[in-house]
């Protein structure tokens, strides 16, 4: 093994070449602290890996000589995209085999448990997003509330579109990390990687699909506008209904039947979407210092208690393990 420094929240580089499998698996389990990682295959195998991060994505080459099977025996932080260069892996997720091949790439769910089977001789880049920045960046885009899975289909077609697009790029973001270009552009570097988890978010296929698909999303009416403005402007306030309408100049009724038609949800559901949001962006941050309830009463919630389950209804985890780990 060369080199690895890791940190508990995020990847900063990995460079790892060795042929024990021990090790292997000791490495990439403390790359996924929440899903250990078991190795199974020859007892002696011969892997060269090098992951470089950037914010909430890391980009990884992979390189195996020999059968193994990797698996991760739970729930994990982070999702994982496998595009194939050459060889052939496969990857089962919920009892289901996907192969990852040519240009089929494999969407690895955080939720689940997989197997990942390396057929050697493998090369694969792959990438690893937290699924937290995968549901902000779907609730921003939809300017709606995420919830529950995203139930994103595991197969991805990297022969056309988007998915041509993304196995296109990510050899480029790849490279420019490795060589130390792209942080001489920080610019350059977050156009790059914001534009590659919007290709994944395009290509891969999931519940809010058709959303996206649509040629064009109708404007709002100005009630609605006015009440989402309002609500980010007040956030921290105890706002009932009936003010929110007030302040929009239209009834409760009208104001929830706007929220129901272009929202999906109802006003106080939307403005608790924007709370959590508020709060978990804050604890990411980790400011020394920084305490739960702190934050929480900062954005609005007195009930300790229910706001740390709708929050760990809403991310997966308790408010005090995101602050942990940030």
């Amino acid at each position: 093994m060369e080199s690895l420094r890791v940190s508990p929240s995020k990847i900063d580089h990995l460079s790892l070449k060795g042929t024990c499998s021990e090790e292997l698996a000791e490495a990439l389990s403390r790359l996924s602290p929440q899903s250990p990682v078991h190795i199974e295959g020859a007892k002696t195998i011969a892997y060269d890996i090098h992951a470089i991060a950037n914010g909430p994505i890391a980009v990884i080459a992979a390189h195996y000589e020999g059968d193994l099977t990797v698996q991760h025996r739970g729930p994990a932080e982070a999702n994982i995209v496998m595009l194939p260069l050459y060889g052939q892996s496969v990857v089962t997720v919920d009892g289901r085999q996907i192969p990852s091949e040519g240009r089929r790439g494999v969407f690895v769910n955080s939720m689940s448990a997989s197997t990942i089977q390396f057929i050697g001789p493998t090369k694969h880049l792959g990438l690893r997003i937290a699924h937290d920045e995968l549901t902000r960046r779907l609730g921003r885009r939809l300017n709606t509330p995420i919830r529950g899975s995203l139930n994103f289909s595991p197969e991805i077609d990297l022969s056309v579109g988007f998915g041509s697009l993304l196995v296109q790029l990510v050899p480029v973001l790849y490279a420019g990390l490795r060589d130390g270009i792209l942080q001489q552009s920080p610019i350059a570097l977050s156009h790059l990687t914001e534009t590659t988890m919007e290709l994944l978010i395009e290509a891969a296929q999931h519940r809010y699909s058709p959303e996206l698909c649509r040629a064009a999303e109708p404007p709002l009416p100005k009630a609605v506008k006015r009440a989402v403005d309002y609500m980010r402007a007040n956030i921290a306030r105890p706002l009932s209904l009936e003010e929110i309408a007030t302040a929009c100049g239209v009834s409760r009724r009208t104001l929830q039947n706007g929220f129901r038609n272009f929202r999906n949800t109802t006003p106080l559901a939307f403005l608790q979407h924007l709370r959590l949001d508020s709060v978990h962006q804050e604890l990411m941050t980790g400011e020394p210092g920084l305490s739960v309830t702190q934050v929480a009463l900062k954005w609005g919630f007195v009930n300790k208690g229910r706001f740390s389950a709708d929050y760990r209804k809403r991310y997966g985890v308790l408010p005090s393990e995101t602050l942990r780990i940030s």
